[in-house]
């Protein structure tokens, strides 16, 4: 089979409503206490009494036949349906397991490198329609086809701070939300370029986020409290020809924040076991 390389694009509702509800999870693994204490697993938690995870009844997974660079995709469908193209098996872990792909260990290659064409239903055609039924059904999804099972660690190493730039001071781009705005995070990045709109976000959302951008797990330590909108565009890459600054330089001047490199804990995912999709 034919790979392309890794594509990171999340679209449709994963985007939408994953997000927001990631962050509060994310930044509970950066800032969890630092004795490490291994949990083996291979689900989810167990559901409560009033609550039954969503599981997958009905589910294709193909090899995509790679015919150049196009984008991977992947939505949430009425009638309870996931439909993905193009999509590697880091990204499906990731999202079902509100984790980043730099904190997935001890998985073969493919995942990265292996493109899967996925339609799957939900048990009963139940619709999707919150984060934490995308997550459900993902690692459904995952252990069924994939064989997937994992444990979590704690680890101790680099973190970034969020911190205020200047005490009591925020940037001019960093505005209160407003009423109408309904919250949503989403990051684009083409080339030399990346863009960031955040809207009704909290300062734990936002260090939640900046994670995958910085490169490491990122925790909040403004102090500020409330929800915020911003837009922020920078290069990934920049070089002395650059026209678009760095993100630690747009989060200073435009933001009124700043990144500083400290210690902390964080958790990874520990893959025990995976492997390739047995044909349907």
């Amino acid at each position: 089979m034919k790979t392309s390389p890794t594509r990171s694009c999340l679209a449709g509702l994963s985007l939408t409503l994953l997000l927001p509800v990631a962050f509060g999870s994310l930044r509970a693994s950066a800032q969890s206490p630092s004795s490490p204490s291994p949990q083996t697993e291979s689900a989810a938690a167990p559901p409560s009494a009033e609550h039954q995870p969503l599981r997958v009844e009905v589910s294709s997974v193909r090899p995509h036949p790679y015919a150049g660079d196009e984008p991977s995709d992947r939505r949430v469908l009425p009638g309870g349906r996931f439909v993905a193209t193009a999509t590697n098996v880091r990204t499906l872990i990731r999202v079902a397991l509100l984790t980043d792909n730099s904190l997935i260990t001890g998985a073969p290659g493919w995942i990265d490198t292996e493109l899967f064409d996925i339609n799957a239903t939900t048990v009963d055609r139940a619709e999707i329609t919150t984060p934490q039924q995308l997550q459900e059904f993902l690692l459904s999804l995952l252990q069924d086809r994939f064989q997937l099972k994992f444990h979590r660690e704690q680890k101790e190493g680099p973190v970034y701070w969020l911190e205020l730039d200047k005490p009591g001071q925020i940037g001019s781009a960093l505005k209160p939300a407003t009423s109408e705005s309904k919250p949503g995070v989403s990051t684009n990045s083409n080339g030399p370029r990346a863009i960031m709109r955040v809207s009704n976000a909290s300062m734990v959302d936002i260090a939640a986020t900046l994670r995958r951008q910085a490169g490491r797990p990122v925790e909040d330590h403004t102090g500020l409290q409330g929800k915020y909108d911003f837009q922020i565009e920078w290069s990934p890459q920049p070089t002395p020809d650059s026209t678009t600054p760095s993100l630690f330089t747009v989060l200073k001047e435009q933001l009124g924040l700043k990144l500083r490199p400290a210690k902390g804990t964080f958790e990874q995912i520990i893959i025990d076991r995976i492997a390739e999709p047995s044909a349907n």
